[in-house]
């Protein structure tokens, strides 16, 4: 058995331990070579913060993303004969298991607007701001946030596996089954979009 702690990015930036009845994750026998060779909890420990960071971007409820996410490690143990090097990396396989239990997960439960994620926001890029740069701050995250909910569904969940994620073009072509070339400029022209957006609304 692997008993992992983990650390969810938020702006405490605690240590939480598994859920009670998530403590211990034991791969089956016919799968346990293949995530011994994967360094499992190695893998773990890299690819939980941004597993988290990309379902808390799309899932409004702290406690959902969580569940989301532990979830989409048990279901990596459970099929992970399924997972084919040739096809992709493992970050990759995981990624697309969770972009399956997101859309599960709203299947189920009507698709609410991406609300503010600041009581999850990293601490302020200035050291010591002043009230007015600590607003300015917050009115800038909420109004890029409200941006992202207006953009197409693809076009927002490349950006969040890219900058929430933090995965590379190349893995993000892999999960959304496109080319690298196309992620590249969807980026590029969205991001383009975004600054624009920002520049009108702060003007």
């Amino acid at each position: 058995p692997i008993n992992i702690k983990y650390s969810i990015p938020s702006h405490r930036q605690r240590e939480r331990p598994l859920p009670e009845n998530r403590t211990t994750i034991t791969p089956p026998r016919e799968e346990a070579s293949m995530f011994a060779a994967s360094n499992f909890e190695a893998l773990f420990n890299d690819l939980y913060p941004k597993l988290y960071a990309y379902i808390r971007a799309q899932v409004n409820q702290r406690e959902t993303a969580e569940d989301i996410t532990a979830t989409t490690f048990e279901r990596a143990v459970k099929h992970g004969h399924t997972f084919d090097p040739n096809k992709g990396s493992v970050d990759s396989w995981m990624f697309r298991i969770a972009r399956n239990l997101i859309v599960d997960h709203y299947t189920a439960h009507r698709k609410q607007p991406v609300q503010t994620l600041l009581e999850d926001a990293g601490p302020l890029p200035v050291d010591h701001p002043s009230p007015e740069q600590a607003l300015l701050q917050q009115e800038r995250q909420r109004q890029l946030l409200e941006s992202l909910d207006t953009l197409p569904d693809r076009d927002r969940e490349i950006i969040h596996l890219r900058f929430f994620g933090k995965l590379t073009n190349r893995k993000i072509a892999e999960v959304m089954d496109l080319n690298e070339k196309t992620v590249s400029v969807i980026i590029y022209r969205t991001l383009k979009k975004l600054k624009s957006r920002l520049s009108e609304d702060l003007s």
